[in-house]
């Protein structure tokens, strides 16, 4: 989701792949909706394997430099990875490394971020780091330059349209993990600060009450007709998975899609044989469709190794999703 968001829609059209034409989505019941469609490009899609303990990554997307698409990986509350590519791909083989030692501030991840007039905002734990400039020159020169409500709207999604910031966080208690019951949407004219609440129940994975499900981690996005909001949701005793909600506006309710990416909970051989999420969402103009990269959990340490920061020798890998069928 974290791309430069100004008002920047894709429509159905454009998404040949998904076997849709454009209009066609507006008719279309939400279990039947395309943008639930996601696979895996490969079976082993983990983006790198041998960089340690990885998460949280954001996109950006920037057609008018050499190196378009640029990805930070959270990794340690010191440092994260800072990554850039001329053409998108699901395997860092494709990438060069610009940093192991990129310095935002002192935390172990970072929500989302958004590009806006030239500059970058990144959100996490109530703080929005800025900087203007290339993202390889800003390794230790991000300024907390504003906040956000952490309280009622944490581990968010950022998304930017007609002058506006729009958060979706966290919000409420879930007693069975660390989400929340809802995710709550805010406003403000500067991304920094002075925000309005909008709907502290923007998306509502307990519609009748209590708090069974618990939601966290949104990216956010829109194609043709619909604002998509992909997020993370748990339940007691069931491990995260991403779903998919949509809106015709970022100011009603989102409405609930169904799961969109699972984990493979019985091929313990694999990266996300126990959960995933922390989704973030970009469209991929030469593949013509969208891409989303997220946390894999592998639980029993098989194939993973000794990453530090993981209890019980499991693993943290960024893993990347297509839209539509597999071609």
């Amino acid at each position: 989701m974290s791309t430069n968001r100004i008002k920047r829609s894709v429509p159905f059209v454009c998404l040949l792949s998904l076997g849709v034409v454009s209009g066609l989505a507006e008719t279309l019941p939400p279990e039947n909706d395309p943008m639930l469609e996601w696979h895996r490009p490969v079976d082993a899609n983990a983006f790198v394997t041998t960089m340690g303990n990885n998460h949280d990554s954001v996109i950006f997307y920037e057609p008018e430099t050499e190196y378009p698409y640029k990805l930070i990986v959270s990794h340690t509350p010191e440092v994260a990875h800072l990554w850039r590519a001329k053409t998108f791909s699901w395997s860092s083989e494709d990438w060069e490394l610009v940093s192991d030692q990129y310095k935002i501030g002192n935390h172990y991840e970072y929500d989302d971020g958004v590009k806006v007039d030239g500059t970058y905002y990144i959100y996490e734990g109530g703080q929005v780091f800025t900087y203007s400039g290339p993202l390889e020159d800003a390794s230790g020169k991000w300024e907390v330059a504003g906040n956000f409500p952490k309280r009622q709207c944490d581990d968010l999604g950022v998304y930017y349209e007609d002058g506006l910031f729009h958060i979706f966080g966290e919000h409420g208690h879930f007693p069975h993990g660390p989400d929340g019951t809802s995710l709550a949407h805010f406003t403000s004219k500067t991304g920094l600060g002075d925000w309005t609440l909008v709907n502290a129940k923007a998306v509502d994975p307990n519609p009748d009450g209590g708090n069974r499900y618990g939601v966290g981690d949104a990216t956010i996005e829109k194609v043709g007709d619909y604002y998509y909001i992909f997020c993370d949701r748990e339940s007691p005793g069931s491990p995260y998975k991403v779903t998919g909600w949509r809106s015709r506006s970022l100011f009603e309710p989102f409405e609930y899609l169904g799961k969109t990416i699972t984990p493979r909970s019985t091929e313990v051989d694999d990266w996300d044989n126990y959960r995933i999420q922390d989704p973030d969402i970009q469209y991929i103009p030469e593949l013509g469709r969208y891409a989303i990269t997220c946390n894999m959990m592998d639980k029993d340490g098989n194939p993973g190794g000794n990453f530090p920061g993981v209890k019980g020798g499991g693993t943290r890998v960024i893993g990347v999703f297509y839209s539509g069928e597999p071609e």
